[in-house]
């Protein structure tokens, strides 16, 4: 791939070459040999001068200029002497003061072939034919406008000079454009092979490499080591994420197995015919086999509801309701329970109803998992604080005063799979209460968030936004 980008890269620049060679040759030619030059008038001053004898007509013995002809030199800020067949000066118009009166024949060769020879002006010979009587004429132009200079050369060399100089223009700037275009290549492409080979290393799951940022890709390579950053933390999070996974399914069959045993230990004894259950024992033996069930029940229920919660498959039944009534029950529900009616807990509503459109089941399900969370992973006593207010959102907190929670703990709060560290042997769960509560919450349009403090309590603060 490198070598393909540094050749079409070098292509480009060839024909580029060839392309700018071209255009200057036109260019060349166009201002310089062609005859349809803009400035021409200027160039076609040495035709204008042989053909000037038209002009010029015979008056009372003497040489003159017609009108026209004056005009036309005047046009071409000109001047006119008029010789005889000696050399001597018969006419003259607008000629400078350092033009000569008299010209012997080489003067007359010098100054038509040497440019500045008379005051900065460039001149032309010609001669008017005038009834059998031969008149010469001189002309002069502003040098600024024409000039001319000798060239000698041999016709036979310059063909060979100048096919000798095409080829070193057409081909010394190739060569030079290679290899300055291999140097420039090989600096835009290494970085663009060094990005391609990255992204390649990114795909593989090689997260560890770093790139220096710097020069004309420099953003390039922020975005590659930031996308670098977010791809090992999300490999990490996953790693982290199957391992309490794993962890979970292995505590899970644990936790099928113990009630799982019970349960076919406690059928196997009432289906031996031998063996002889009296009445208290039938019932005492059926009521623990109900227990266990209904405990593998939630734990199944608990994954299969964090299951449609994420995927968004359960029914949301919206319905208008008073929610200070709904978490009140569940307080009196947990203080009914036979195990915690000794527990402390705090009911405080700062309004006498909130009402809001909530699903009452999913509700009723999250509070109670936040409720019952802060009850088991504490001391008898333990003070349960649980406040309600409406101001511009419903603000819900559930405070206590217990052991707190670890900061490894509290980031991995509501992961699923995960159990805390002071998770007791009495209630070990599935492991999905707190992140089920999470999902609730959040169907609901609302936040929450834990504040914790090892040795002194924690607050869990639930947000909702206000429904009409």
């Amino acid at each position: 791939m490198k070598w393909k980008i540094l050749l079409r890269f070098l292509l480009i620049l060839v024909l580029s070459v060839i392309i700018a060679f071209n255009i200057n040759i036109f260019i060349v030619y166009r201002f310089f040999l062609a005859d349809d030059y803009s400035e021409g008038e200027w160039n076609q001053l040495g035709n204008f001068s042989l053909t000037f004898d038209q002009y010029i007509f015979e008056e009372d013995g003497n040489p003159t200029v017609t009108k026209k002809g004056i005009r036309e030199l005047n046009l071409k800020n000109g001047w006119i002497q008029i010789l005889d067949e000696e050399g001597y000066e018969v006419y003259s118009w607008n000629k400078p003061e350092k033009a000569l009166t008299h010209y012997t024949p080489s003067e007359m060769v010098f100054y038509n072939i040497y440019t500045g020879a008379i005051d900065n002006y460039t001149t032309f010979a010609g001669t008017a034919e005038i009834n059998n009587y031969k008149w010469s004429y001189i002309i002069g132009f502003p040098m600024d406008k024409v000039a001319k200079y000798n060239f000698i050369y041999s016709p036979e060399k310059i063909k060979s000079n100048i096919f000798e100089v095409l080829i070193y223009l057409f081909i010394v700037p190739i060569i030079v454009l290679i290899v300055m275009g291999y140097i420039f290549g090989r600096n835009i492409t290494n970085p663009i092979i060094e990005i391609v080979s990255g992204i390649g290393q990114l795909s593989k799951g090689e997260y560890g490499k770093r790139y220096i940022e710097k020069g004309l890709y420099k953003e390039v390579y922020s975005s590659l080591n930031n996308l670098s950053n977010i791809l090992s933390m999300n490999e990490i999070e996953r790693k982290n994420m199957e391992k309490m996974r794993e962890e979970w399914i292995h505590n899970l069959s644990h936790d099928l197995k113990t009630p799982l045993a019970s349960i076919k230990g406690y059928g196997e004894l009432m289906a031996d015919e031998e063996y002889i259950l009296s009445q208290d024992e039938i019932e005492e033996y059926s009521h623990i086999i109900k227990e266990k069930a209904e405990y593998m029940e939630k734990l199944l229920e608990d994954l299969k509801l964090t299951q449609v919660l994420k995927r968004g498959l359960i029914p949301i039944n919206h319905k208008k309701e008073d929610l200070v009534e709904v978490i009140r029950d569940i307080t009196i529900d947990v203080l009914n329970n036979p195990n915690y009616q000794e527990r402390r807990i705090l009911f405080n509503p700062k309004k006498e109803k909130i009402i809001f459109f909530f699903d009452r089941s999913l509700l009723q399900r999250a509070f109670t998992n936040l409720i019952y969370n802060s009850i088991v992973h504490n001391d008898e006593d333990t003070e349960i604080i649980i406040t309600m207010d409406r101001k511009d959102k419903i603000y819900i907190q559930i405070e206590d005063s217990g052991k707190g929670i670890s900061k490894e703990d509290l980031d991995n709060l509501f992961e699923k799979y995960y159990r805390g560290t002071n998770t007791g042997e009495s209630h070990k769960g599935s492991g999905l209460g707190m992140a089920i509560a999470k999902q609730i919450i959040e169907v609901h349009n609302g936040e929450i968030e834990v504040e914790s403090t090892l040795g002194v309590g924690t607050k869990i603060n639930i947000i909702f936004p206000l429904t009409t």
